[in-house]
């Protein structure tokens, strides 16, 4: 979507898994509290992008393939053509990427590198939050 990605060095909210780690090990950093989704990446200095990685992922992938899924790269079952918005998109377009997309969890990019993974919960909030009467001038 955005051609070569790569990850924002300081990405608080990122958390990364080589392409070649086992699914196994991503469903450990998934269970993690606060982690929803993985960036896939290859390489190790200046990591390129190859993916996105949910816990919806590697369930369809139990659910066809198996629990011997879990033996596999995670590569073998990550979105590759993941979607992403960029910083300043308003909370109503993020949520219709996500419902055009049908995901919940969609990068955020800044000039090409990954800033955020956003859920859809985080847009909801925010979309609910800017909707809100309390959040209009009172004339």
């Amino acid at each position: 979507m955005f051609g070569t990605m790569r990850r924002e060095p300081d990405a608080s909210r990122v958390r990364t898994i080589h392409r070649d780690r086992s699914v196994a090990e991503a469903a450990q950093l998934l269970a993690q509290p606060g982690t929803g989704a993985l960036v896939v990446v290859e390489g190790d200095a200046d990591a390129t992008v190859t993916g996105l990685l949910t816990q919806r992922d590697i369930f369809r992938a139990v659910a066809t393939e198996g629990p011997d899924v879990y033996n596999r790269s995670v590569w073998l079952i990550t979105d590759h053509d993941f979607p992403a918005v960029e910083i300043g998109t308003s909370p109503q377009d993020c949520l219709k990427t996500f419902c055009e997309r049908k995901v919940d969890h969609i990068a955020l990019m800044e000039s090409c590198r990954i800033s955020a993974i956003l859920s859809i919960w985080d847009c909801a909030g925010e979309a609910r939050a800017a909707a809100s009467p309390q959040a209009l001038p009172h004339t």
